[in-house]
């Protein structure tokens, strides 16, 4: 669980990218996201993606569970990582969260297909599902894991460029001369337990995905990560790997492992699909 300290951190950074920021109150962000979050490792991890979904579940009994299976034998679940950079303002959108607006036709509702839309088609295709609830669990079973590089939902990125916001997105990989101590890196460690010995991971959007997979020290450490756990990657081939072919989409990264385009907020499904997805 990401702590009051580690949540703070970033912002006392002088000079750093959240420096004089708003963002939303820690108690803020453990009700309206991290809870959500936290149901749904617990589904996957502990519940082995099976039986009635715990959305009734509270913080301290989620921590409860992960400490009673402490030890226990791991049933490796998770085989497709998805890198994304913070959750939406809008506290319904949230891609955990199982009140998201939700059609009839089985689709996800307005406001929330940035993501949740684009995910759905490249995980499943055509396929449809009765309710928001229903469609977290089929993803708890095909493995996906939606990661956030930072916490803070209630305020915009709306500055992508520049050394700060570069410097920012490094740190919370996990590089950088600072990196969080909340960052992807410890939070895969965090997981170690539940993840498969052969994974599909890469970036919602290229404004952020390519800053990291461009900084030498980023590929180095997430190259270590995988050397020291057995873990390869789906498709094979180095993190920072290049496309042999131009992708069919416009505007889209020569890097493999990065899922979104210029002008797209949020993963393209056939650039999801060629990263592994």
């Amino acid at each position: 669980m990401i702590t009051n300290t580690d949540y703070n951190f970033p912002l006392g950074i002088p000079g750093g990218y959240f420096d004089g920021k708003t963002v939303s109150p820690y108690p803020d962000y453990l009700r309206d996201y991290h809870l959500h979050f936290m149901r749904y490792i617990y589904y996957m991890c502990i519940m082995n993606a099976q039986g009635n979904y715990p959305n009734e579940m509270s913080i301290e009994e989620i921590h409860r569970g992960f400490e009673i299976n402490k030890g226990k034998k791991c049933k490796p679940k998770i085989k497709k990582i998805l890198i994304c950079e913070a959750p939406p303002p809008t506290v319904l959108n949230y891609f955990y969260n199982p009140a998201s607006p939700w059609t009839a036709a089985g689709r996800p509702g307005v406001g929330g297909t940035a993501f949740t839309g684009p995910i759905q088609t490249a995980l499943f295709g055509a396929g449809i599902f009765p309710t928001k609830l229903d469609f977290l669990m089929e993803c708890a079973r095909e493995g996906f894991l939606l990661l956030d590089l930072f916490p803070y939902a209630l305020m915009k990125y709306t500055t992508r460029t520049g050394r700060r916001y570069r410097n920012a997105c490094i740190s919370a990989w996990g590089a950088g001369p600072v990196p969080y101590p909340n960052n992807i890196l410890n939070t895969l460690n965090n997981l170690i337990c539940c993840i498969e010995k052969r994974i599909a991971i890469g970036f919602a959007l290229k404004s952020f995905g390519e800053l990291i997979i461009t900084d030498a020290v980023s590929v180095a450490n997430f190259n270590a990560w995988c050397l020291a756990n057995g873990i390869t990657l789906n498709p094979p081939g180095p993190f920072d790997q290049f496309r042999v072919v131009p992708p069919p989409v416009p505007n889209a990264s020569n890097y493999l492992r990065v899922c979104g385009r210029n002008g797209l907020f949020g993963p393209c499904p056939v650039l999801l699909n060629l990263a592994g997805f």
